[in-house]
């Protein structure tokens, strides 16, 4: 267990009922500290996320609330920067503080070096990329003038690390920016004690992928969970632990790297994948 007790997290992205922003949000509570967290919507449009009762952020709210935190959800469009800097400025003036920033919002369309469009190509960018940095620019600003340092973690992918060689270019080319986004920060912030490291995912089962899946269904006349659960057969030979990421292996990682326990790293882009890589 992890002391957070009196810290204040803010966690972007964490609307999706099964998506790793919640995970990360109620484990970081469940450590002690408070956690805002902010979506682009009140409830992500993925239909993994139509479950009856669940209301995407402002789920995660209460379920934050009944351990004992507190907590506040915002709406936020992290590709403006202006309504960053807002929403940063409004948090400071609640909760006085921000300790911990965990940079988890994404997107992911499947299309291949030949078929990507301009709009998804900015996408990706837009929002793994330039959010991640408008997030981490205007919470290292509170933290340097609060004198107190703090955490940034970002999260990366497995396709942070090497090339994909699945129909997902500029995902790939837009996290490969978050690893070098986070060294680039960890050296020139280190001296104001705000350390940032990167949590690179291996296949997750979260709703990520729900684009693949449901081109996937469409394409072989298959439901969306057969698709998924196809997929999910094969990434698993790949595996050393044969089985995949779910999204408390990746709320666990985050909770070691919030925490006092790893106060001499930063600038780490940490694997998370089952061992993947070491059976390339």
């Amino acid at each position: 267990m992890y002391n957070l007790k009196d810290k204040v997290a803010l966690v972007t992205g964490a609307g999706g009922k099964q998506g790793c922003g919640r995970a990360i949000a109620n484990r970081l509570a469940k450590e002690g500290a408070d956690v805002v967290v902010i979506d682009k919507q009140k409830k992500p449009d993925r239909f993994e996320d139509s479950a009856p009762g669940w209301k995407g952020i402002d789920s995660v709210v209460e379920e934050i609330r009944r351990m004992g935190s507190k907590s506040d959800a915002f709406i936020c469009d992290i590709t403006k920067s202006k309504e960053v800097d807002l929403l940063v400025k409004d948090i400071v003036g609640k909760y006085s503080k921000i300790d911990i920033l965990v940079n988890n919002a994404g997107v992911k369309i499947s299309q291949g070096p030949l078929e990507t469009t301009d709009e998804v190509w900015n996408l990706h960018l837009a929002v793994n990329l330039t959010g991640m940095f408008f997030c981490s620019r205007a919470v290292a600003r509170e933290m340097v003038k609060n004198g107190r340092g703090g955490k940034i973690i970002n999260i990366g992918s497995m396709w942070s690390k090497v090339g994909s060689p699945h129909q997902d270019v500029a995902y790939c080319a837009s996290k490969f920016g978050v690893v070098g986004l986070t060294q680039s920060m960890a050296l020139q912030l280190a001296k104001h004690h705000i350390l940032v490291n990167a949590v690179c995912p291996g296949l997750t089962d979260t709703g990520i992928n729900s684009d693949v899946f449901k081109n996937t269904a469409q394409k072989e006349g298959i439901s969306w969970e057969e698709a998924r659960n196809r997929m999910h057969e094969r990434a698993i030979k790949n595996f050393p632990l044969n089985r995949l990421g779910n999204s408390e292996d990746i709320a666990n990682t985050v909770a070691f790297l919030a925490s006092d326990e790893s106060n001499f790293i930063t600038g780490e882009s940490i694997n998370v994948n089952g061992g993947s890589f070491t059976a390339l």
